[in-house]
């Protein structure tokens, strides 16, 4: 059987891209009306890019989770979300928050997108990985 990271970080990279677009477009007009801080809107030029960080995300987040996972299922991929989002997202955002006049509210979007993101990657991770650690441990 092959290692499931191979097929893992390729869907975790999807999952990412999809809700870190998506959700980031419902920010759109918070970063919009912040006049002090010119934010610089995502363009169709710079989705090449965007699905680049989304593939080493995918690699790394799935590298990371294979080496802790314990085969305990869905509520691990959970408890995992929200330690990336503690280690990954908060410290990125305060100083964001410190260094720019941008207010509370688009840090606070910021951590909810990177939340749900980091959560959403756990738990299709979980769920794909659980399978495969159960069967190896009924096999033996």
């Amino acid at each position: 059987m092959k290692h499931p990271l191979m097929k893992l970080w390729i869907v975790i990279a999807i999952v990412s891209a999809i809700f870190e677009g998506g959700l980031g477009l419902l920010m759109r007009s918070s970063m919009a009306n912040n006049v002090i801080v010119p934010w610089r809107q995502p363009t169709t030029a710079n989705a090449p890019v965007f699905m680049l960080l989304a593939l080493c995300f995918g690699a790394g987040f799935s590298y990371i989770f294979l080496q802790g996972y314990r085969g305990t299922g869905i509520r691990e991929g959970v408890r995992f979300g929200f330690w990336v989002t503690l280690v990954a997202s908060v410290p990125y955002v305060l100083a964001l928050s410190v260094m720019l006049p941008i207010g509370r509210r688009i840090p606070a979007e910021m951590f909810a997108i990177d939340l749900a993101t980091f959560v959403a990657c756990g738990i299709v991770a979980a769920a794909m990985v659980g399978e495969t650690v159960t069967a190896k441990g009924a096999a033996a």
